[in-house]
């Protein structure tokens, strides 16, 4: 069907006010019950009653106001008053196929039902572009079969369609026949060099597990397009993937040397290989220099806070997230936090937390609203501030607000332990904690419920938490010399204590505390020389600890010296120990 729309340009005022509400009245009659009540109800537009020439136009408008299903009423109306229009008709079934699955199966019936007449008198072009629609529609339907040899007979009249070519060698795959899929791409790019066809054969490679030969495919590519940065990207993220982190860094390298002005992704990709590869000063380097490039981006910014963050360097970090929320507030709508603000924010509160500054820490993380994915770890960091500044209550209060709503989250039960080990309220500890012990295995939360066995002295039940984080972990340090220093407080299995705080000792060398814990098991094996060494240089890397101390009074005595011994005591004494009594004794009477 022709279309003459040089006078149609009315119509599209008339499409546009369709919709539009009718202007106010005058003030006076507005207001008028009467008035009001006399005012009548445009009857509903039926689109079939239409001229062709404005529901085509019409359908064109809504497609450019991005209106699909208001085109396609109009498409319709327009097949259905005149069911020999063609165009029309392509049209509409296209837009019924990028619909969904219900609209797909309509598809096939718009194309049946074009009238033979009008089918046999299609021009090739249209004729091919029929088949093409056909096979599209009966793919939708479910009739794979069909669709194949219809495509591969419109294949041999008109090699040169991509599009058939295309969507021919993707039902191959669908069929897992890669050999056919691979024989249709191929004798595409015979005909023609052309990127969709080489991209497909890169993940018909890589679908097939055939790396290398993916990795040659892009490499083709590369040469063929050298401008387009996502070959690059893909083919260093199929280095990586195969393990060849260099391989990666040098493509990336390579591209931004000739691109440095705009290879933006490639800078981001690069700084994550060496985030991955744990060179962290290398990626924060990367992106310094795409900071000018993008204008001081707010992701680039957070990114760099992050890694600062991660090196310890709170002071950088906090900077680095102060610029990243001063660039999204600006962008952000008002009253309106995004996902991007609410990480800058918490990350810059964090950086506050971590530099000691809890005061200015608090209003940032409250900034975070339920609806943000950080809310619950904002809720917790708050409630840690509130533990650091001894403000028990207030913790408490938030930490039973968070479990109304988020009693399956092991994090809440964790920090709710921690505050417990604070108040030293041990058994209310393992109460509160046994409900959390099926939500999955938490380290922390079994250690923090050994502690509290531990002070309880419920030791079978302390031997149970410690070897049900050492049958996950067998090489958790912290619980390995837990469980030896219990083990020697207790004075049994020695050897076996001793075998745990050496291994804890070969995964941290030089911890001072668990060089005080081999101290004690040797003491508790009466080798007070090796005792003695191992506890003064426990003692001289935390000189500050009263238990360190009191240890090597203990140590100092039985080896005969109680002048050293009443020496240490005194000052494990002065560091604040938690039985100054038991000190007072030692100092007064010595070991009994």
């Amino acid at each position: 069907m022709k279309f003459s729309l040089a006078a149609y340009g009315c119509v599209l005022i008339l499409v546009a006010g369709c919709a539009a509400t009718p202007q106010k009245q005058h003030s006076d009659e507005s207001s008028s019950p009467n008035k009001v009540n006399k005012q009548k109800t445009s009857p509903p537009l039926v689109l079939e009653r239409m001229d062709v020439q404005f529901l085509y136009l019409s359908a064109q408008q809504a497609l450019h106001r991005g209106q699909p299903t208001l085109a396609v009423r109009f498409l319709k109306a327009l097949v259905k008053k005149d069911p020999d229009a063609v165009v029309p008709r392509f049209e509409l079934v296209d837009l019924l196929l990028a619909g969904g699955q219900r609209k797909k199966t309509e598809a096939r019936s718009y194309m049946q039902a074009m009238p033979k007449e009008v089918r046999n008198a299609l021009a090739d072009d249209e004729r091919l572009t029929y088949q093409q629609l056909y096979a599209r529609s009966l793919i939708a339907a479910g009739d794979v079969q069909q669709a194949v040899i219809i495509l591969e007979d419109l294949l041999r009249e008109a090699p040169e369609r991509v599009e058939v070519r295309l969507l021919l060698a993707r039902l191959h795959v669908l069929s897992q026949a890669f050999v056919q899929a691979h024989t249709v791409v191929h004798d595409g790019l015979k005909l023609e060099k052309n990127m969709r066809l080489q991209q497909l054969q890169v993940q018909l490679f890589l679908q097939q597990g055939e790396l290398k030969k993916a990795d040659a495919a892009l490499g083709i590519m590369q040469q063929d397009y050298p401008e387009h940065e996502d070959i690059v990207l893909q083919r260093a993220h199929l280095a990586e993937k195969q393990g060849n982190g260099i391989k990666a860094e040098m493509l990336l390298q390579q591209y931004i040397e000739t691109h440095e002005g705009t290879a933006v992704q490639s800078y981001h990709m690069l700084a994550g290989v060496y985030v991955r590869q744990n060179r962290v000063n290398s990626a924060i380097t990367v992106y310094e220099k795409l900071l000018p490039i993008t204008a001081s981006d707010a992701e680039v910014l957070i990114a760099l806070g992050k890694l600062h963050y991660q090196q310890q360097e709170f002071v950088k970090a906090r900077d680095y997230f102060k610029f990243a929320t001063r660039q999204l507030t600006r962008q952000n709508k008002k009253d309106e936090m995004s996902e991007n603000l609410a990480v800058a924010t918490f990350y810059y509160g964090a950086s506050l937390e971590a530099s000691h500054q809890w005061k200015q820490a608090v209003p940032e993380y409250e900034k975070i609203v339920p609806k943000h994915n950080l809310y619950l770890d904002a809720q917790l960091r708050l409630t840690s501030i509130a533990m650091t500044l001894k403000e028990y209550t207030s913790a408490e209060q938030r930490l039973m607000t968070l479990l109304e709503s988020y009693k399956h989250e092991l994090d809440v039960f964790e920090t709710l332990a921690g505050l417990r080990l604070q108040q030293k309220q041990y058994q209310r500890l393992i109460t509160e904690s046994e409900q959390a012990l099926d939500l999955g295995f938490s380290e922390m939360l079994l250690f923090n419920r050994a502690v509290a066995f531990e002070k309880l002295k419920q030791f079978e039940q302390l031997d149970d938490a410690l070897l049900q984080i050492l049958d996950k972990k067998p090489n958790d340090a912290e619980a390995l010399n837990f469980y030896g220093y219990s083990l020697a407080e207790r004075g049994m299995r020695l050897n076996d204590a001793q075998e745990m705080v050496e291994k804890a000792l070969t995964i941290k060398p030089n911890d001072a505390y668990y060089l005080d814990s081999l101290a004690w098991v040797f003491y508790k094996q009466q080798k007070y020389d090796k005792a003695l060494d191992l506890q003064l240089k426990a003692v001289e890397a935390v000189p500050s600890d009263p238990v360190m101390m009191e240890h090597l009074g203990d140590i100092y005595w039985q080896q005969g010296n109680a002048a050293e011994a009443k020496v240490a005591w005194q000052k494990a004494l002065d560091r604040k120990h938690e039985m100054p009594n038991v000190l007072q004794k030692k100092i007064e009477q010595g070991l009994m």
